[in-house]
């Protein structure tokens, strides 16, 4: 089995997969898009996980990746669900700029990313391609969250730039211990429950989850 992943670089092919899912955000047009795309980018993150623990025969990872499942490809999906169906917003995703637009710097991103890092870093982890694409999807989350207007994208756009931190963290380390992805995993839980009771107060209140209609604030 440890032959076979090796052989055919399996874990290069799953980090492939959760980049492939963040660049592909930027041509979405609907919210329900983004959050499918979430859960796909959670399960290929918990394969990953998976894998590595084969590959490193540690117990500890494949805990790891049944809790990532869990909460991040089953739990927070559901939880983003119900908050959509409540706000009864519009479901289009309003960017400030085109999609293609959108794609074509993701792809700068990506460029800019590998050819910093092709030479110029040191990896002690299981995977340098893990750890740019991971740098990659940070980078590609915080430019969805820049140029989204309703909240509850730029919500998504937090959640895809927490699995590129997590895959930062364990591209580097082989995961941390139990306790602690157990504390972080609650902490993220609980900040989409808090971030979804603020975006559903900001269509109550403003009728719209548009962030520009906050600029009435301003006085």
């Amino acid at each position: 089995m440890k032959h076979w992943l090796e052989t055919y670089s399996i874990i290069d092919f799953i980090s492939v997969g959760i980049l492939l899912t963040a660049v592909t955000l930027n041509a979405f047009k609907s919210i329900e898009s983004y959050v499918k795309a979430y859960t796909i980018n959670s399960w290929l993150l918990a394969g990953l996980i998976a894998v590595v623990g084969v590959l490193v025969n540690e117990s500890h990872l494949y805990m790891a990746a049944v809790l990532t499942v869990l909460t991040k490809g089953v739990l927070i999906p559901i939880i983003i669900w119900r908050i959509i169906r409540r706000m009864r917003v519009a479901h289009e995703v309003t960017p400030y700029i085109s999609n293609t637009l959108s794609l074509a710097i993701s792809g700068i991103l990506v460029a800019v990313v590998y050819a910093s890092l092709q030479g110029g870093i040191f990896v002690t982890g299981f995977s340098r391609d893990a750890l740019q694409i991971s740098i990659a999807v940070i980078l590609i989350s915080l430019f969805i969250m820049i140029t989204r207007k309703k909240a509850l994208t730029m919500v998504m756009g937090l959640l895809f730039m927490e699995n590129g931190l997590f895959l930062a963290g364990f591209s580097l380390t082989f995961g941390m211990p139990t306790i602690i992805e157990l504390g972080v995993l609650f902490d993220m839980l609980m900040g989409v429950i808090i971030l979804g009771i603020f975006a559903v107060q900001i269509k109550r209140v403003f009728a719209s989850a548009d962030l520009d209609k906050l600029t009435v604030l301003k006085g």
